[in-house]
């Protein structure tokens, strides 16, 4: 299939030239004429009636209003005086807000800010904000972006993608939706943070912003996935928010169903056995938009997210960031160290042997690498 890049504009951004995709070739189908998303919302909001109106409700109707008469920029150099001014405040979650709501109001605008300043506002949009984004992301206005799948809709999981796509994506030439890669996350482990549940969606979409900025990834071939299978308790997230009873959760209010795995380990019960749920969620993104689609685990408990890489490695284009990913780079870091101290040898690998690691700790970026 043809990749080959539209005619595409060049931002300067800290001394570094960065090339992102002229956006417009390939924007966004009429969302206004496409039909109302009910199954591709979380299932508290598609309860609600939507969008709107779960964004009427006390708690969001305020928030939602004063968002939407403060982001006002027209330009990049309108947009950096008005998130500055958050940021100034020293407290990145307002700016976090600020932003999500100038992607709703441009997304042009919205990425052609970042490049502008990436050393001030990549910490704004993912990491370390990202992480207090999720656990207060049910007291941000709901936006349209970012597609929910729960355990509730077991057996129709690409009419969901389905309809996500045809309000979100535009079709290629032979009548396919155009989607290169799939950020999933079941927000089981939230960075450090813990089970998050529904509101884990900052990550999937933050992640994807990342691939946009620094790689040059098309965001309207991308889509943000998260697979609602319940919420635990307080005690399953570390600040201990009994998110399943908060009146703006959006997600299913139920618990995960857990079990003990072989090893004795508690995983996810629907994750496992034939058609489990990853894998109705990954068939049905292959069979939408073809066997090219990267489809990248994120963010999921560690009990589960090795087995999971291990069973859909050689069957999909798949990978897990927090293993692989973190991993890959502290590899190179490492050879790229040796390559300061021995510039002349052609081989690195074998100079691995001479060397003393420590590992601190055994979470997934550890294990992986």
């Amino acid at each position: 299939r043809d990749r080959t890049p539209p005619p595409a504009y060049r931002v300067r951004a800290t001394g570094v030239v960065l090339l992102l995709a002229a956006m417009h070739c390939c924007s966004l189908p009429d969302v206004s004429a496409a039909p109302s998303r009910t199954r591709s919302l979380p299932a508290r909001v598609a309860a609600a009636g939507g969008i709107e109106r779960w964004n009427s409700q006390d708690g969001l109707r305020t928030t939602a209003e004063m968002l939407r008469r403060s982001v006002t920029a027209s330009s990049v150099d309108e947009a950096l005086e008005q998130v500055r001014s958050l940021t100034a405040l020293g407290h990145l979650i307002h700016a976090y807000t600020y932003m999500r709501r100038l992607y709703e109001k441009d997304a042009e605008l919205y990425y052609a800010t970042i490049l502008a300043a990436p050393d001030e506002l990549l910490p704004v949009v993912y990491t370390p904000t990202v992480g207090e984004a999720c656990q207060k992301f049910g007291l941000i206005p709901m936006s349209a972006r970012g597609c929910y799948v729960s355990i509730a809709q077991r057996g129709h999981f690409i009419d969901v993608l389905r309809e996500y796509a045809s309000a979100h994506l535009a079709r290629e030439p032979d009548g396919t939706y155009a989607c290169d890669c799939i950020v999933f996350s079941d927000g089981g482990r939230i960075l450090g943070l813990g089970d998050l549940g529904a509101w884990g969606m900052g990550i999937p979409i933050g992640k994807l912003d990342l691939y946009t900025v620094c790689a040059g990834v098309n965001p309207h071939r991308t889509v943000p996935i998260l697979l609602d299978m319940g919420v635990s308790d307080a005690s399953g997230n570390t600040a201990r928010i009994d998110i399943r009873t908060h009146p703006l959760y959006t997600g299913l209010v139920q618990p995960r169903s857990m079990s003990a795995s072989a090893a004795g380990t508690k995983v996810n019960t629907a994750y496992y056995g034939d058609g489990n749920v990853i894998e109705e969620l990954m068939s049905a993104a292959v069979q939408l938009f073809g066997r090219h689609v990267l489809l990248q685990f994120e963010d999921f408990n560690s009990n589960d997210a090795f087995p999971l890489l291990q069973a859909m490695r050689e069957r999909f284009l798949t990978y897990n960031d927090d293993i692989q990913g973190t991993a890959a780079v502290t590899v190179a870091g490492i050879l790229g160290g040796l390559r300061l101290r021995h510039p002349a040898e052609r081989d690195l690998v074998p100079l691995l042997k001479n060397e003393t690691f420590l590992f601190h700790g055994a979470g997934s970026a550890n294990i992986g690498a």
